[in-house]
């Protein structure tokens, strides 16, 4: 904009050359869908909080992947929110069905049926086979917003450590042993200490630690046959283990509350002062309810209160102004392209679109005409979005008509 600027003063002058070259410039389709990318945030009204193991479930798929000798090309991550405890399974087929089997199999039979299931918008996951299932095991199915992988995170970092784990492992040079890979590694995975919950996953779920063989060839006869035959000392020892668990379970959810929370504060604070005005009253009021006087319809989240804004930037009844308001004009961006395409040379913000109305202050449903050729949940996410800017003083005819250029033989 400013070395449009400086190329129009050169030749002319006007009052109000600033304001009007800058206004012409983001009026400008072609710039506006080709340039930048998103500027704002969005208001973080904190994560998911899950309250015990296997309280929230979330899967993810990590495909693409080579077709190894088992015929497997994909792998099907799950994690427990709770402990953080990751269970893999590698696929042929990853239908709706074939998903379903394998989430019975690999967590249901394990661990009983989770109170929620975290996933993207996959085809797999939104579908009415997969639906069904969640609703026979009596288990919430919550996807996320259009685009906005963020909003599950913890999977999303789950998927990127199973990849780079697996990639330092592979020795086929066709790739063709990653599903044996990724199942081994997934044991060592569990068995090391996170450092949120500042315990490991395996330990959280099962209570007791896993002995690795070089323990098992070092440990004494002794210790190893000490109170066995005492069945007052197993009880002991069983009791005392218990109470072990339950310390370690109560710290790693007081640690991952104020972690989530500790995130949700430096995202906001960095947030503009105009998106700063943007955050309700009562999201800020909730957040500052303990766990247990929430609703217990609704799942906990971990959000920063009202405290923990500066006070010049505290939004009140009268300043709360929503980002876009219904039958506002936005762009949409969208980082996918048609294939043959390439991503360097796509016009990536779409549109425009209209504001149908508004879901909460950082997501908005849009509305899709029948004719517009896009298919995806018009639910999005604030910072995907950017307002349309219009300028009813930009010219809509061309100053010299198109000519067609003459046929050579």
């Amino acid at each position: 904009m400013v070395k449009t600027y400086h190329r129009v003063r050169a030749d002319y002058y006007w009052i109000g050359l600033y304001a009007g070259t800058i206004k012409h410039v983001e009026s400008c389709e072609d710039c506006s869908t080709s340039k930048s990318k998103p500027h704002l945030q969005g208001y973080s009204p904190g994560n998911l909080v899950s309250e015990r193991p296997f309280h929230i479930v979330s899967l993810d798929f990590v495909i693409p992947l080579p077709k190894t000798t088992r015929g497997n090309t994909a792998l099907l991550l799950f994690q427990d929110h709770f402990t953080g405890f990751v269970i893999a399974k590698a696929m042929s087929e990853t239908g709706a069905l074939e998903v379903a089997k394998v989430f019975e199999e690999c967590v249901f039979r394990r661990f009983g049926a989770p109170s929620l299931i975290r996933h993207d918008r996959d085809p797999r996951f939104m579908s009415e086979v997969f639906q069904k299932f969640s609703e026979m095991m009596q288990s919430r199915s919550r996807a996320t917003l259009s685009y906005r992988p963020q909003a599950n995170g913890q999977q999303e970092r789950s998927v990127k450590t199973m990849i780079q784990t697996v990639r330092a492992y592979v020795e086929d040079p066709l790739q063709a042993d990653w599903d044996d890979i990724a199942e081994k590694l997934v044991h060592a995975i569990n068995n090391s200490r996170d450092s949120t919950r500042r315990e490991t996953p395996f330990y959280l779920v099962h209570g007791w630690d896993v002995r690795s063989t070089l323990k098992a060839m070092t440990e004494s006869v002794k210790q190893r046959h000490r109170g066995q035959s005492d069945s007052t000392g197993a009880k002991e020892w069983r009791r005392e283990s218990n109470r072990q668990r339950e310390v370690a379970l109560r710290l790693a959810a007081e640690f991952q509350l104020k972690e989530k929370a500790r995130r949700a504060k430096e995202h906001n604070e960095a947030l503009s002062r105009v998106e700063r005005r943007a955050i309700p009253i009562r999201d800020q009021l909730s957040a500052e309810l303990p766990t247990s006087e929430r609703s217990s319809a609704e799942l906990p989240t971990s959000g920063a209160t009202s405290a923990e804004l500066p006070d010049s930037e505290e939004p009140s009844a009268e300043s709360t102004q929503s980002l876009f308001k219904e039958g506002d004009q936005v762009w949409l961006f969208m980082e996918r392209v048609k294939p043959g395409l390439t991503k360097k040379l796509a016009h990536r913000w779409h549109g425009p679109f209209r504001i149908k109305k508004k879901v909460e202050e950082f997501a908005y449903e849009l509305e899709l005409p029948d004719k517009s050729g896009y298919r995806f949940y018009p639910v999005v996410h604030v910072s995907r979005l950017k307002a349309v800017k219009e300028n009813g003083e930009r010219p809509t005819t061309r100053l010299f008509p198109r000519t067609q250029r003459s046929r050579t033989i």
